[in-house]
């Protein structure tokens, strides 16, 4: 489905750049990091192709932008969501309750985060892997801080748990777009906090009797 063309307006650089921006986000969402174009834009925007060219000259420059935006995205919503004064639960439950939101509020930019995702494309897949790395880092510190407050079990890999729990993220706004009623969602996210924290872990490893 293409969506409404907007009216041309003149507008400053930036404010054109920021449309062209908006408008390649929903684009991507729609068809794709590696098939939309130029073209996918200009149709959004409701400009001439080579106006969107003189602002993203080739479609690495288009893609490198629209990856950009949800590079800083992401990493604002993990940070912002697991810091603060929050107890460790708190945090957790945060993300994945603000993930939940966004799929909602903003689905061009989860979908876009979700297909970026699944890109294992020698173009764009490192510079995924190494956001990944970094919103990796932050859940780290989260769960570090619990066990250092003696609520998360000291034998727990908070790296392992970092990884499975921001996987989850997935599971959520998934389910979002699917859907799902709230107390499924409700179930989840307990899960993904339990599981993150590990609840239960210490117990696991002990041999029976």
């Amino acid at each position: 489905m293409t969506a409404a063309r907007t009216a041309r307006t003149r507008l400053s650089p930036s404010a054109r750049r920021a449309q062209l921006l908006e408008c390649a986000l929903a684009a991507f969402a729609e068809h794709g990091v590696a098939r939309a174009t130029h073209s996918h834009v200009a149709e959004r925007a409701g400009v001439s192709v080579p106006a969107v060219h003189s602002y993203f000259r080739t479609r690495e420059d288009l893609v490198a932008a629209v990856l950009g935006e949800v590079e800083i995205y992401l990493l604002h919503i993990v940070s912002s969501s697991l810091g603060g004064p929050k107890t460790v639960a708190e945090a957790l439950e945060a993300l994945a309750v603000n993930f939940a939101r966004d799929a909602t509020e903003k689905p061009d930019m989860i979908k876009v985060w979700l297909d970026w995702s699944t890109g294992v494309r020698a173009d764009v897949w490192p510079r995924y892997v190494d956001v990944l790395e970094r919103l990796h880092g932050i859940a780290q510190k989260v769960l570090e801080r619990g066990k250092r407050e003696g609520i998360i079990p000291a034998t727990l890999d908070v790296k392992a748990a970092a990884r499975v729990y921001l996987g989850g993220g997935h599971t959520v706004a998934l389910m979002q777009f699917s859907g799902a009623k709230p107390r499924e969602f409700n179930a989840v996210i307990e899960q993904l906090v339990r599981a993150a924290m590990g609840v239960g872990f210490d117990t696991l490893l002990k041999s029976p009797d």
